[in-house]
Order: structure tokens, then sequence, then C-alpha cells
């Protein structure tokens, strides 16, 4: 008995311990957008959009998705402006202001 409540006492404050998972949440994207594969892909993508020349589709940003294509927010805020989502089973990053 001794081993069970000391193996509860670590389980509880481990629990306790660990940050509070954030609710993942299904929405939709309002305009069309690229869909980056990591958020300094994003970011470069963010910042080449900034010149003349424009943002061209590349390695990082590699696909393009319609508006109203239903996706899943993993992180709402993974800063700078951009959120993490997830699309047909993989991670990406989009402007945020792109999200209902």
């Amino acid at each position: 008995m001794v081993l069970t409540s000391k193996a509860v006492l670590i389980t509880a404050a481990l629990i306790a311990g660990s940050p509070a998972v954030a609710a993942e949440r299904m929405t939709t994207l309002n305009r069309e957008t690229f869909i980056c594969v990591s958020w300094a892909g994003w970011h470069e993508y963010g910042l080449a959009s900034l010149t003349a020349k424009g943002a061209r589709m590349s390695k990082h940003c590699p696909r393009r998705l319609a508006a109203g294509t239903k996706v899943v927010v993993v992180e709402e805020d993974a800063g700078a402006g951009a959120s993490e989502i997830r699309y047909r089973g993989k991670t990406w990053f989009v402007d945020n202001q792109r999200l209902k």
C-alpha cells in the first residue's frame, strides 16, 4: 500500500506541474492562403509578401488552400501572427487572420 500511495502522489504532482493542454478547435479559412511547413517558412513567406516581387510558392510553403477549407487549430497564437493548424493529418502554419 505504501508504494501505491507514493505512486499516486508522484502522478498527481506530475499532472499538477504540467502545462494545461489548449483545446483544439475546428474552423474554416476565410480567404485563400498558403500553408507552410514551419513557423520560419511562414515568417519568410510573410516578409517576401511585403516586397515588390511578392511571395511565391516554395518548398517551405508548398500548398495553397481555398477559402472555406476546414482545418483544426492546434495553437491559436504560434507567434508573430501565425497559427499552427492541422490539415489532413499534417501540421502547418498560416496567418491567423485567415482563420474564422
